[in-house]
């Protein structure tokens, strides 16, 4: 029984596109939501004790010891759905008395969708895509948690591959999302082996593009930028609100502004936005087919010109094309809903 509810649970969230199902406790039942573009929405409530087993088994597909319900706990494990690969990654917190909630982060084979197509304003990542083609220097990805930045790292390296074979190299933590196209490295803390270490030890295997998880701290960010220098093509994420917050994050962190002004070919701030559906008359349903992209990513994007001089002045320079015009731009066109 608890077996055939995990599994319409996972069938569920992968039909309704959802990104994470949240398991949490209430007083004498355990509420189950799904985050799907972006938003919970209530799913389903189910007993206490049936929530309970739920999430015993689930942990045990996922390698996690089933006992300890006191600390927070992490694991992975990998099923088909639907005849589809699905990565499926679990995390656990307990409340106050000790009673666990689950977070079921969900990702699903799929095409991934051409850099190019990511957005409906194509001028801008054809220009991302142009400069990187030249296959050297760090690239720079912000934006708020869930706004897309490592499938927008992914969607380009793949973009790239597919016109010249290329060592793909990606160190995460953890692999998210599995691609046969890329070598990825998990991160283990444990075994002593941070970002840094890895970053050193892939540098030594030939990679053509570097994809670094994120930027979290001054010596991660050294061994990135020192990567960018030996003639790699670097791409990582640092969370700013703002392209030109990346640069004040990164000054922060012990970074020497002539190392940036050699290494940085651009830095992209993005945020997704729900597309208008003609049918739904609003946001697009997860059910409706109209529209096979419900979403789109929102690129504001500075360049080197524009990153030397704000590193020299430390004056922010108005983009041309930033989120807010395009915003406006696309209510005009109908992409978005007033």
């Amino acid at each position: 029984m608890i077996q055939n509810l995990a599994n319409t649970l996972l069938n569920q969230a992968i039909l309704l596109t959802a990104s994470d199902v949240h398991v949490i406790p209430a007083e004498a039942h355990y509420r189950i939501l799904l985050r799907i573009n972006g938003r919970l929405q209530f799913f389903a409530s189910i007993p206490i004790d049936n929530g309970e087993r739920l999430l015993a088994h689930l942990k045990y597909r996922g390698f996690m010891d089933i006992s300890e319900t006191r600390k927070p706990q992490s694991g992975a494990f990998q099923t088909d759905i639907q005849g589809r690969k699905v990565s499926v990654r679990l995390a656990t917190i307990p409340n106050f008395r000790f009673i666990e909630s689950m977070v079921i982060r969900v990702f699903s084979e799929q095409e991934i969708v051409p850099f190019q197509k990511s957005s409906i304003f194509q001028r801008i990542t054809h220009h991302i895509l142009s400069l990187a083609q030249k296959r050297t220097g760090l690239l720079l990805f912000s934006g708020a948690t869930g706004s897309g930045k490592t499938s927008s790292m992914y969607s380009l390296a793949h973009s790239l591959s597919l016109q010249h074979p290329l060592q793909i190299i990606t160190i995460e933590d953890p692999v998210e999302r599995p691609m046969s196209a890329f070598l990825q490295v998990q991160i283990n803390e444990k075994a002593g082996l941070d970002y840094a270490d890895i970053i050193r030890a892939t540098l030594r295997h030939d990679p053509d593009i570097l994809i670094v998880g994120e930027i979290r701290d001054s010596h991660t960010a050294k061994m990135v930028i020192r990567s960018a220098l030996t003639g790699h093509l670097v791409l990582s994420t640092v969370h700013a609100d703002s392209t030109y917050g990346v640069l004040s994050r990164l000054l922060e962190l012990g970074v020497d502004k002539e190392e940036l002004r050699q290494c940085l070919i651009g830095i992209s701030h993005q945020q997704l936005k729900h597309l208008h559906c003609m049918f739904c008359t609003s946001r697009c349903h997860a059910l409706c087919n109209h529209l096979s992209q419900k979403r789109t990513a929102l690129y504001e994007f500075i360049e080197k010109e524009q990153i030397n001089d704000f590193l020299t002045t430390s004056v922010e320079i108005d983009l041309v094309s930033n989120i807010n015009k395009q915003l406006k731009k696309g209510v005009c066109y109908g992409f978005f809903s007033p």
